[in-house]
């Protein structure tokens, strides 16, 4: 049976950077990383140009907050709405009463 592991990365110690540059960039190009290492620690990773693109349309595309941005959006578009100043002010001196009556009401209507 094949075994599915993923390589290990390309890893190369700080020492390298300064002399050896180009070298860490064509084995980023051609890798997709290289991992560099300081005493022996993962201090920082190089990525290509390629692997950087394809992380930022993965991140962005499962944008956890993607979602709730657009329904914030929505929610503060009624604020942009003529009279929105007025519509405030009048839910801020309402009663409890007030605003127990106006929220069974609306939830009511999205039944």
């Amino acid at each position: 049976m094949e075994s599915r592991t993923k390589p290990s990365p390309v890893t190369r110690p700080a020492s390298d950077v300064k002399g050896h540059w180009r070298d860490i960039v064509d084995e980023a190009n051609a890798h997709g990383e290289v991992v560099v290492t300081n005493y022996n620690r993962p201090e920082v990773v190089v990525v290509s140009m390629e692997r950087y693109a394809k992380l930022r349309k993965d991140a962005t595309a499962r944008d956890p907050l993607a979602a709730l941005r657009a329904e914030f959006d929505r929610e503060l578009a009624a604020f942009r709405q003529p009279n929105a100043g007025r519509k405030l002010r009048k839910l801020f001196a309402a009663s409890p009463a007030e605003i127990a009556k106006a929220a069974n009401a609306a939830a009511r209507r999205k039944r």
